[in-house]
């Protein structure tokens, strides 16, 4: 089976820790056959990537790993209400194999610094930055939405207990969430940063039943101790009655098998 990580970051991130070339040697020592690098376009923190210094890094380690490793080039954008227009400037005249469109804050609210969670029920938050989704993916150019459950991250932190929640109350939102990006011909993503979870389960089933069929794997690693072959996600997708994930190229999903 081709393994392929659609979500790295290289040191075009702000928080990337690996040269490109040290990703490619690390995919090649795992076995990976095919990458993506996806570094940030975070507006909201005033970044974002220089597209020719970009692009040139890209060609060059696609020159030295020829014949070893595919390498795409792709962004992960943070959505960014105020930044709209400036992310659709940025976008409309630059190639990409594969954009992750991915929710940081909400609402100018920042998730990993906690500003999102303070004085919030984490059950209504959690509701909050579903709705704060359903909001951007209407109007946001990406090709699939970012770890969905990224909120699951910040559970430690906030001394939550994952079995306190009844993730089925999620399930409406969630279905429209869905819903709307197989009607926009969307995807999702299986971020293998942290461990699944019952919901990323329930929302592999759900997109599934839905009819959804696009769907990329990505390590979201920042640093090559953490570029993984996602075995534990390959299984999840077989499990949830998946046959094929996708690659990207030119922002057209391409289907492989999960055999």
């Amino acid at each position: 089976m081709k393994i392929a990580d659609y979500h790295l970051h290289s040191r075009f991130s702000l928080d990337g820790m690996q040269t490109m070339e040290e990703a490619c040697s690390k995919a090649i020592e795992l076995g990976v056959s095919e990458l993506c690098f996806t570094d940030h376009l975070e507006f909201a923190d005033n970044y974002w990537i220089n597209y020719a210094d970009y692009q040139r890094s890209i060609e060059k380690v696609r020159q030295k790993f020829n014949n070893q490793l595919t390498i795409k080039s792709g962004l992960e954008v943070g959505f960014d209400k105020r930044a709209q227009p400036q992310i659709e400037t940025y976008l409309k005249d630059k190639e990409f194999d594969f954009l992750i469109g991915s929710m940081h804050r909400v609402e100018e609210l920042d998730l990993f610094n906690g500003d999102f969670f303070k004085g919030k029920e984490i059950r209504i938050a959690i509701h909050e930055y579903f709705q704060a989704l359903l909001e951007r993916i209407k109007i946001s150019d990406f090709s699939v939405l970012g770890h969905i459950t990224l909120f699951k991250r910040f559970f430690k932190q906030l001394g939550v207990n994952v079995s306190d929640f009844v993730w089925s109350d999620y399930d409406e939102i969630i279905r429209d969430l869905l819903q709307a990006l197989i009607t926009q011909g969307k995807g999702i993503e299986l971020n293998m940063r942290v461990p699944l979870i019952d919901l990323d389960f329930r929302i592999l089933r759900l997109y599934k039943e839905l009819g959804g069929e696009i769907i990329t794997l990505g390590s979201d690693a920042h640093h090559v101790r953490t570029m993984q072959v996602m075995k534990e996600g390959f299984e999840a997708l077989r499990y949830s009655g998946y046959r094929y994930y996708c690659l990207f190229e030119k922002r057209k999903p391409i289907l492989v098998s999960l055999d």
